[in-house]
């Protein structure tokens, strides 16, 4: 990853191509570390994690929680990963070295953790799961801090505001929800799909949230501007993955028709399709330099592309 690479960008992206990749069981979800030094994967084979490097054996492998890891995400520090599953439970590991060990434990849900969120100065973790409940938990005690009810269906997708104000909420019933931290209560639902969420993404910037939908449509919602809200058709058989890049000015997505689609997010408009993947795209990610794109699919691989 130290390789010499250009910055994605719209004047570029047709030149983008696959670098390498890697196969690892069911992929779930991935994610970078703030740093971009580590790339996180997660499934039904536990988390695989590179550090400084890319292909081959993972530099570190775990398997916590017990079952399918179903939502990882890193604290803004890069300190922690946390993760959450099948087991209904939630891991925080730290990071030493090449090594990482539990740090703490977290159980309160009485379903599957789908979603985690990390607020912005670190001191906060959301979780979403099954069980339709949202929870805040203390990073620093490992306490719940506060539960959240009101969401009607499985919570799969979570996002902060940049201010750490708002949390953002989506799954099942179809609905972008945004709750207001100190108060627990529902400031505005956003807007609504024709199906269930999969994934939303805030903008670098915080000011737009993107969302996938199983109804085959990207949405863009602008809490502070609903008329510049809009949608658009992007994936055949529904969208499952969403990455900004790190100006904001790209969005790539990818979908039921094992396609990743990279848009310029201003016009929605598709300015380069990779096709490389033989199962739905269900996991992508920009890394903070903004020089690589990862991919993980139903195929069991994890693909970086690149513009070198």
């Amino acid at each position: 990853m130290a390789m010499s690479l250009r910055r994605i960008s719209r004047g570029n992206v047709s030149a983008l191509g696959r670098l390498g990749s890697v196969r690892f069981g069911w992929i779930s979800c991935l994610c970078w570390s703030p740093g971009g030094d580590k790339l996180a994967i997660a499934g039904g084979d536990g988390i695989a994690l590179y550090v400084n490097g890319f292909g081959g054996a993972p530099t570190i492998r775990l398997s916590a929680p017990t079952g399918p890891v179903k939502a990882i995400a890193f604290s803004p520090d890069g300190n922690l990963l946390a993760a959450g599953g099948a087991d209904m439970s939630i891991k925080l590991f730290a990071f030493a070295s090449d090594t990482a060990q539990v740090a703490n434990t977290l159980t309160g849900h009485s379903g599957a953790v789908e979603a985690l969120a990390f607020s912005p100065d670190g001191k906060l973790l959301a979780s979403g799961g099954a069980d339709k409940s949202i929870r805040l938990w203390s990073v620093n005690s490992g306490e719940a801090v506060a539960a959240i009810e009101g969401q009607r269906d499985e919570v799969t997708t979570l996002a902060f505001a940049n201010d750490g104000r708002y949390l953002y909420s989506a799954g099942r019933d179809c609905a972008i929800h945004c709750w207001e931290i100190g108060s627990g209560l529902e400031a505005e639902l956003l807007s609504r799909h024709d199906d269930w969420i999969r994934q939303i993404a805030a903008s670098p910037s915080g000011s737009v949230l993107a969302s996938a939908s199983r109804d085959s449509m990207i949405g863009c919602w602008q809490r502070d501007n609903a008329a510049k809200s809009r949608r658009w058709t992007a994936h055949t058989g529904g969208v499952d993955a969403l990455a900004f890049s790190r100006d904001g000015a790209l969005l790539a997505s990818g979908g039921r028709d094992n396609a990743i689609r990279i848009w310029d997010f201003d016009l929605a408009r598709a300015l380069k399709t990779l096709t490389a993947h033989s199962k739905p795209v269900l996991a992508l990610g920009f890394n903070p330099a903004g020089t690589l794109l990862a991919s993980g699919a139903g195929d069991n691989k994890v693909m970086l592309w690149a513009v070198s």
